[in-house]
């Protein structure tokens, strides 16, 4: 196939955008694939997409941003172009942390509690929303809609929640204030509709930020995870119902905080997942015997087919 691999943009996650693009060309390279990288802002899709027109296939390795809230997908679909990853309004609710929630509640999908801060003016009564919320301290302060943990912080005082909540509002209009839950750190990659072993991340200090994900030596990987198998299978069957929850397609990955007495909670779903060496997915899919080669084939051929699983 002739394929386009989108790659760049304007988020801050470029640099693991570039890592992802490059990575994913050489491998559908190897494959035979006759691959071209475009290094674009998302915007110039719209007014170039008919460069486009030539490629069998395009492969979005965009992460964050315009790349995987939707929009992109949304100019890919109107030109009736085929693309790997969820389509647009997938893409939207789950980059969309808040609409995510939402949909997870909505059918019985386990996550921690939460309150949704819209303005900065809210900031000062944060304390009394959380206990009214059913929570305290410590808790998880996040941008609403934003990629690979940047703008997070865990706060453990009043200040370090008031200065979490004006650091996630650079990134995102919206916030999310969320119950801290103490334990470990696991993920679920779905490809095709079907979970893959989960994978245990073991920070070697802090908690799994942007720093941790992207560099080597930051992180320990366990996969499959040392955990019961029953809750193995637990963590693999949420992960399937969210993806499927979210209207995801092709590929994702599932992340989950697994509690100290082994409850499953549900944090996200990310739809366009890193693709370098470090990331998870194709962690996951080489622990069964899918090189990274055949992984990003596997997904091309997906998007070829036009099947939406």
């Amino acid at each position: 196939m002739k394929i386009a691999v989108l790659m760049g943009g304007t988020s801050s996650e470029v640099d693991v955008s570039h890592k992802t693009g490059k990575a994913v060309a050489s491998g559908l390279a190897k494959k035979g694939h006759k691959v071209e990288i475009f290094d674009w802002e998302e915007e110039r899709i719209i007014t170039d997409v008919e460069t486009l027109r030539d490629f069998d296939v395009v492969f979005i390795a965009y992460h964050g941003g315009a790349g995987e809230d939707g929009r992109v997908q949304a100019a890919l679909d109107i030109a009736e172009l085929k693309y790997t990853g969820s389509d647009y309004v997938s893409s939207a609710i789950a980059m969309n942390k808040l609409l995510s929630k939402m949909v997870f509640e909505s059918v019985g999908i386990p996550t921690p509690a939460w309150i949704k801060i819209s303005s900065k003016k809210q900031i000062e009564k944060l304390l009394l929303d959380m206990i009214k919320a059913r929570f305290g301290l410590p808790a998880v302060v996040k941008p609403a809609a934003q990629g690979s943990t940047v703008g997070i912080t865990i706060a453990v005082s009043e200040k370090e929640l008031k200065d979490g909540a004006n650091l996630a509002f650079e990134y995102s209009d919206e916030i999310l204030i969320e119950k801290y839950i103490p334990g470990r750190e696991v993920t679920v990659s779905i490809l095709g509709g079907l979970p893959l072993p989960v994978i245990e991340i073991v920070p070697i200090d802090g908690f799994y930020d942007y720093e941790h994900k992207y560099t080597k030596g930051k992180s320990n990987y366990i996969c499959p995870a040392k955990i019961p198998k029953k809750i193995s299978e637990n963590l693999r069957e949420i992960a399937a119902k969210a993806y499927k929850a979210l209207g995801c397609r092709h590929y994702a990955r599932v992340d989950f905080r697994l509690s100290d007495n082994k409850k499953i909670y549900c944090l996200e779903v990310n739809t366009l997942p890193g693709m370098t060496d470090l990331s998870l997915v194709p962690m996951a899919a080489k622990s069964i015997g899918i090189e990274f080669p055949e992984l990003v084939n596997k997904i091309a051929f997906m998007a070829y087919e036009g099947r939406n699983e």
